[in-house]
């Protein structure tokens, strides 16, 4: 079968999103079921998606999208194009990385739609006022369109089931993601001054529901108090978004300058070297769909310290510390549970097979098949969203 991944962002760097759309189809080729595998970027994502992510293989082909990289263009290019692209390239089956807006009748096989998480409206914040009315949009058409909606956590798929019962009673389905980093393939990174000394680690863009503000303000917290962790640094690892301008005015007020330091676009080796060397890793957010950090960083055998919220302790299990959000001080808090992990010793490198690239490509290709084999289902679905209809920002 001939599998064409959707994965058109308008990010300039790797993403969870992006980084789902790589696995996936690395994963697939290794599948005999699956003769090709085509993955359809924006042409301002090639370089990253073949670099950064290492994607090669006879039977993967990693197409750019020509188009312009802004909001309309993007989404004209689902509602209007992809169906055709699709048939030009006789897909089999449709696998769209995230929730996009299309219309269902224009296409001839089997769509696929990935919900990584519900932010539209569990992080409304991430978006703005008037981009979080689309998103909203966009997400309902996907899950109409959609002949099965794969969530990629049971937290995910619980959130699907209070919104939209319907959609998560008659065709949505829970696939774990994968995690394809190789601990055994690490790569110093090309900025030596990364790991020049003793670093804890966050991996996370810009976004409010990450939390990358208060781990700042913890961070400075420990070390007005603790003279032995002014020995560390802070790297956040992660693409800029809405949160970067605030980020970096926060640094620079709490005179952070010369211990925080911004980086992106490491390719997974690098990734995989900050993991290993780092004295923790930390994962504060308010709410995750799945959290890569957190499965990566505990295969390459790295203390972790999450916030206390569902789907951390989902992907996580007991090989983490928690430390709560919901207190009077969460500051103190992230702070005396940093101070708490750094006297842990530092764990064996934990890889779950639900994780593995195998357990996700077999679950996919069992799925494949399921709906080439039973053709194109009916999708009217009123009174999508009906629990959640009436949220305001």
């Amino acid at each position: 079968m001939h599998i064409v991944i959707a994965a058109v962002s308008s990010a300039r760097q790797p993403s969870g999103i992006c980084r789902h759309a790589a696995t996936l189809a690395s994963s697939l080729v290794e599948m005999p079921e699956v003769s090709r595998v085509t993955l359809l970027v924006g042409e301002w994502q090639q370089e990253y998606f073949e670099n950064a992510f290492g994607l090669t293989g006879s039977r993967l082909h990693v197409v750019p999208v020509a188009i312009e990289n802004n909001s309309f263009a993007r989404n004209r290019w689902y509602h209007r194009t992809l169906s055709h692209a699709a048939r030009d390239l006789k897909a089999d089956v449709v696998h769209l990385s995230f929730p996009a807006p299309i219309p269902r009748k224009t296409f001839f096989c089997p769509v696929v739609g990935a919900l990584h998480d519900l932010y539209p409206y569990d992080a409304p914040l991430n978006f703005g006022y008037v981009r979080v009315l689309f998103n909203r949009l966009f997400l309902r058409q996907c899950l109409r369109a959609s002949d099965t909606v794969v969530c990629s956590s049971d937290f995910t798929l619980d959130r699907l089931r209070h919104c939209a019962p319907r959609v998560a009673s008659e065709k949505a389905i829970r696939i774990y993601q994968s995690v394809a980093l190789d601990p055994s393939d690490q790569k110093a990174p090309s900025n030596p001054h990364l790991t020049a000394q003793p670093f804890l680690l966050t991996v996370a863009q810009h976004r409010r529901n990450k939390n990358v503000g208060l781990l700042l303000s913890a961070f400075d917290l420990l070390r007005q108090r603790n003279p032995a962790s002014r020995r560390l640094r802070l790297l956040i690892i992660g693409a800029e978004g809405p949160e970067t301008r605030t980020l970096r005015s926060l640094v620079q007020r709490l005179s952070l300058e010369q211990l925080v330091h911004f980086e992106s676009a490491l390719s997974d080796g690098e990734l995989c070297c900050l993991y290993r060397r780092c004295e923790l890793l930390i994962a504060p957010s308010s709410v995750e769909g799945f959290c890569f950090p957190v499965v990566e960083a505990l295969r390459c055998g790295s203390r972790v310290l999450c916030s206390d919220i569902p789907v951390l302790h989902e992907v996580g299990g007991g090989h983490c510390r928690y430390f709560s959000l919901n207190v009077d001080n969460p500051m103190l808090a992230l702070a005396n549970a940093i101070e708490a992990a750094l006297l842990e010793p530092v764990p064996e490198a934990h890889a779950p097979d639900r994780f593995s690239l195998r357990e996700m490509a077999s679950h996919y290709v069992a799925l494949y098949s399921t709906l080439l084999a039973g053709g194109r289902q009916p999708h009217a679905l009123p009174g999508l969203f009906s629990n959640v209809d009436s949220l305001r920002l």
